[in-house]
């Protein structure tokens, strides 16, 4: 358990079994300091360093949007999955749980959309920045370096859902330029990711001293993620050892990584902040209505239900459910009769969200030197601490197990392009088949 030195020996002892088997801030200060632009940037707003600052604030803003990591992304995409369940009233989400998605599903759009906008403002950085006149070489090379970064993140939620996608690599500023584009492959999009990961590396000095900007520690754990889904287990493997290089230990409790205050753990490694005014709904999704959510989605009950998963001997029922491991105490809770998601617990949405976290890369560094005798038990470890964090279902989708797992066409491993972006937006766009 996180909680005790048992878990931390734990994931030691993994690691060193792994390794055995495999035998045989920044130069321009912190830039969420200065006020960001609300929106895409202008065709004057990247004239000035001042301006070429609020805009790289405004693409850290952008990733509060509701169809990223405002919610979307992380809740929807587990009601996909077997970690939660439809327990609301939105449509959306009661298609989702069923596996019935249409492409006029309104939180495939909302994902799309909003990562698109994301998008676009950091293409309006790199394009714009380079120019700015008053503005530091080592400034220039810092705010370049965190939109190269934030593009690649972007991309890869994209592929992760959709396999290939349209590659916009600068800024779509009419209609007419938006309908030309057509959608690249799955292998060009990662090549493009790892490219713009690659540019990240050598503009960005931070090592990791940041957590809610990017730094060379979250540049390589994105790096080790983008690699297990490429299923480059010697990449993968490398760019996780340089993360645990650096210094990162894991948080002393499970807990201490989703309070409200959304104070420092030493394993953070990126962070999304959210403030009271900028807040995100994942906890209001998840929480009942007594404790003031709305209680759209649950965990999944019965024997292959998440929560089974963390207490094995209850068969999945909430009534006996006493987990010993400490992940499955925080992670659900019951208030009267509703059984909920408890990770994140205060309504009001204050709680930074992990990007990606020092728990997942020995996780992704402990599948890419493994042999398959062991691939089930890390698979399981991967549910258990990453459980309604947006990772589930992107993990049965990669690993193959979706389509057995949850019952599904093989088809409905990919979403739907959202209609509305091939009728008005990009009729050149081909829609992902059985949609």
């Amino acid at each position: 358990m996180r909680n005790s030195k048992l878990w931390i020996h734990k994931i030691m002892r993994m690691k060193l079994l792994l390794l055995l088997s495999a035998a045989g801030l920044s130069a321009c200060g912190s830039v969420l300091d200065v006020p960001p632009s609300s929106s895409v940037p202008s065709e004057t707003a990247i004239s000035d360093a001042a301006g070429a600052k609020a805009a790289l604030a405004g693409a850290y803003a952008g990733l509060q949007q509701s169809g990223i990591y405002g919610h979307t992304i992380i809740d929807w995409t587990e009601v996909l999955s077997d970690n939660l369940r439809f327990v609301g009233t939105f449509d959306n989400y009661a298609d989702a749980d069923a596996h019935l998605l249409r492409a006029d599903n309104f939180s495939v759009a909302q994902i799309w959309n909003d990562t698109y906008d994301e998008i676009n403002r950091v293409n309006e950085i790199i394009q714009k920045v380079p120019d700015v006149p008053d503005l530091a070489a080592a400034d220039k090379s810092e705010i370049l370096g965190e939109a190269y970064f934030l593009r690649s993140l972007q991309y890869h939620n994209l592929v992760k859902l959709w396999d290939g996608v349209p590659l916009r690599l600068e800024p779509v500023k009419t209609a007419a330029e938006a309908a030309a584009i057509t959608r690249a492959t799955s292998v060009q999009v990662y090549t493009q990711i790892l490219t713009d990961l690659a540019q990240a590396k050598t503009l960005i000095t931070a090592g990791r001293s940041q957590t809610r900007q990017a730094s060379l520690g979250a540049v390589s754990a994105i790096e080790s993620r983008v690699r297990l889904y490429q299923k480059d287990w010697a990449g993968a493997e490398a760019a996780a050892a340089t993360v645990e290089g650096m210094g990162y230990t894991l948080a002393a409790t499970f807990p201490e990584l989703f309070e409200a205050t959304g104070s420092n753990t030493p394993e953070d490694i990126f962070r999304v902040i959210f403030t009271p005014t900028q807040s995100q709904s994942v906890g209001f999704y998840y929480l009942p209505k007594a404790l003031g959510g709305r209680y759209e989605d649950a965990p999944t009950v019965g024997t292959t239900g998440i929560i089974a998963a963390f207490d094995p001997a209850s068969g999945g029922n909430i009534a006996t459910y006493n987990p010993t491991d400490r992940r499955g105490v925080w992670s659900i809770a019951r208030a009267g009769t509703r059984t909920y998601a408890a990770k994140f617990r205060n309504p009001s949405g204050d709680e930074d969200l992990h990007v990606i976290r020092l728990g997942e890369v020995i996780l992704i560094r402990a599948e890419a030197l493994t042999q398959a005798g062991v691939l089930a038990a890390i698979a399981r470890e991967r549910r258990l601490e990453l459980a309604f964090e947006g990772d589930r279902w992107p993990d049965l989708v990669r690993t193959g197990t979706a389509v057995p797992i949850m019952g599904i066409p093989a088809f409905q491993t990919l979403l739907p392009i959202p209609q509305g972006e091939i009728d008005t937006t990009q009729p050149a766009l081909t829609q992902n088949p059985g949609y």
